[in-house]
């Protein structure tokens, strides 16, 4: 079984050196330098990410917030080629996330996605040729992101990517949504690439 997490990660890390640290992501805010310290970070130092895993927690524990910090300012002044190797290298063998199995689950999204993140900011560019068994990984990951999709945003959500099948949730009889194209497409629209995902969207009315 392929292990897209690790392919997509590699592939990153090769554009990251490529392109260097100061160009633009579509993660709002972030340069390339800062999506790779956060990749750094949730590989090496999950300690610093615990107020953004829970909340409630964010802003209420100095030891929290130091420790976030310190690691951010710690990676941040690391040389470029240096901190892509970091992300090249992936977590280690203590995080349960270097293990094949937990990787594929846990990274396949996050690593496609932060790819496309740094190639989708960049002018000229086009989707790439990806491999059924990558597209067909996806759409499982569409199918299961759905539901959650259509509560949040209130309408019956339809999901068609040809070749791969057609999935639906919510409640029947409210305003529809539907989304036709690839899933890789599809996964980045709904992870929020939506203006930069290569999908076609029609709305219609609640009965």
């Amino acid at each position: 079984m392929t292990n897209f997490a690790r392919s997509e990660r590699r592939s990153l890390a090769a554009l990251l050196r490529t392109i260097g640290p100061d160009a633009p992501t579509l993660c709002e805010g972030w340069t390339t330098r800062d999506l790779a310290v956060h990749i750094v970070i949730r590989d090496r130092r999950p300690d610093a990410l615990v107020g953004n895993a829970f909340p409630a927690l964010a802003g209420k524990s100095q030891l929290l917030e130091e420790r976030a910090a310190g690691a951010e300012a710690e990676l941040t002044a690391l040389p470029w080629e240096q901190l892509v190797g970091r992300v090249a290298e992936g977590a280690p063998v203590w995080n349960p996330a270097s293990w094949g199995p937990v990787d594929r689950l846990m990274n396949t999204a996050e690593f496609l996605v932060h790819h496309e993140d740094v190639r989708r900011a960049q002018p000229g560019w086009e989707p790439r040729d990806l491999p059924w068994e990558l597209h067909s990984r996806c759409f499982a990951l569409v199918k299961a992101m759905i539901l959650p999709a259509s509560l949040k945003s209130g309408t019956h959500l339809v999901v068609e990517a040809p070749g791969f099948g057609m999935t639906s949730a919510g409640r029947t009889g409210a305003a529809s949504t539907t989304l036709r194209g690839t899933p890789v497409e599809l996964l980045l629209w709904l992870f929020g690439r939506d203006e930069h995902a290569r999908v076609e969207v029609s709305e219609s009315a609640a009965d």
